[in-house]
């Protein structure tokens, strides 16, 4: 099933998806979110998000159903703290 998928173009793995899902494209980075913000208060964007140009340009927030989400993988990067 793997090997299936992996042979398969993002045209063809989204007519095996059973139902809605949510393309990366459609979450906006975190510069795209803090200048749509800054443009409807209206306020300069360039202002608000200086210095974090870097990191925000590659970072997305995303709040909803993670499970619909067009990724790979969902990781739980948490950390477990064992207290004796």
């Amino acid at each position: 099933q793997t090997e299936r998928l992996l042979k398969m173009t993002l045209e063809e793995r989204r007519k095996e998806y059973l139902g809605d899902y949510v393309a990366l494209k459609a979450i906006p980075t975190w510069m795209e979110d803090l200048k749509n913000k800054s443009e409807s208060d209206g306020e300069n964007a360039k202002e608000d998000v200086q210095g974090k140009k870097s990191l925000s340009e590659k970072v997305s927030l995303y709040r909803g159903d993670i499970t619909l989400l067009e990724v790979d993988a969902i990781v739980n990067a948490g950390r477990w703290l064992n207290i004796s």
